[in-house]
């Protein structure tokens, strides 16, 4: 809150703003720090890098002054790209708290890429059927912003959003999204509403207040914890809609966390020498399960 005083917070540039912007948290105590640069904090080398989960979102290194290195996840959805970075290439990482939101096997989800492309081809599907169609992407205050920047660029047209979420894109300082916002609702048919407002019912009546500037509404409601073959790609196609009069609503497995096997794949690649799950450890059971797949994947390394 605006009353914090209990030392320095240090995160990444845009989470610094936002902090600023949302919490009204005083600058003297927000320490922004640049990805991939190493800094020394109380004789510490930290270095911030990129999370892949909301903007701002950051994985933190650790390297101690007796060469012990910790990585913490936080949030984060793992990637071959952070296998290429040479921080995470050199050396062998100590300690790792991990982000183990999907650690289970029954959690198999596509690569976001691949949810974009089926979101982006849908709408343009339901376009040239019915062209006053109104595309809807359900979204939180942060985060999913890649799935409608998307459909933005493919259809070229902007991005409605109300001001409260307008002010928080534009402090994420990107280009490319900036120019495309809107403050007019009837001037795009691609709108940024809250996830939670995604219901039929709620939609019929927003669609209602548009002045008849559209006869149809497709949403996409971007959610984790589904379950996918590894082959995902083609199930994308046989996701059913759940459609009621002139509404339709797609969900679709967009995560902004790793699934099981990327999990998987992200220990075997990094081997650390411990691990500590930081989601979904409630009760000893889980940690012990969990404990037990760190094994095993790490066992052949």
């Amino acid at each position: 809150t605006k009353k914090w005083c209990r030392g320095p917070i240090y995160c990444t540039a845009l989470t610094a703003r936002l902090v600023k912007m949302l919490l009204s948290i005083d600058s003297a105590y927000v320490c922004p720090l640049e990805l991939d640069t190493e800094y020394v904090i109380d004789g510490v080398k930290v270095t911030f890098l990129e999370a892949n989960h909301c903007p701002g979102a950051a994985l933190i290194h650790f390297r101690l002054s007796d060469g012990k290195t910790y990585l913490h996840t936080g949030d984060f959805r793992a990637s071959k790209s952070m296998q290429l970075h040479p921080l995470l290439q050199t050396g062998r990482i100590s300690l790792l708290y991990l982000d183990t939101t999907y650690c289970n096997p029954k959690y198999k989800f596509p690569p976001q890429e691949d949810v974009i492309d089926f979101v982006v081809r849908t709408a343009q599907r339901y376009l040239k059927k019915q062209p006053k169609t109104l595309i809807v992407v359900g979204a939180y205050s942060i985060g999913k912003e890649n799935v409608y920047l998307a459909i933005s660029q493919a259809l070229e047209v902007p991005i409605y959003t109300d001001a409260s979420r307008r002010r928080i894109l534009h402090s994420f300082g990107w280009p490319d999204l900036s120019k495309r916002i809107s403050s007019c609702n009837q001037s795009s048919p691609l709108h940024v509403l809250p996830l939670a407002s995604l219901q039929h019912e709620n939609l019929k009546k927003y669609l209602e207040t548009l002045d008849q500037r559209f006869l149809a509404v497709l949403a996409f409601r971007p959610t984790a914890g589904w379950t996918f073959s590894e082959a995902a790609g083609k199930e994308l196609d046989l996701i059913k809609p759940s459609s009621r009069g002139r509404v339709t609503i797609y969900g679709v497995p967009y995560s902004e966390h790793s699934s099981f096997s990327e999990l998987r794949d992200f220990l075997k690649f990094l081997r650390p020498q411990k691990v500590i799950p930081t989601v979904n450890v409630g009760n000893a059971a889980n940690r012990d399960k969990m404990q037990a797949y760190f094994r095993e994947w790490l066992k052949s390394t």
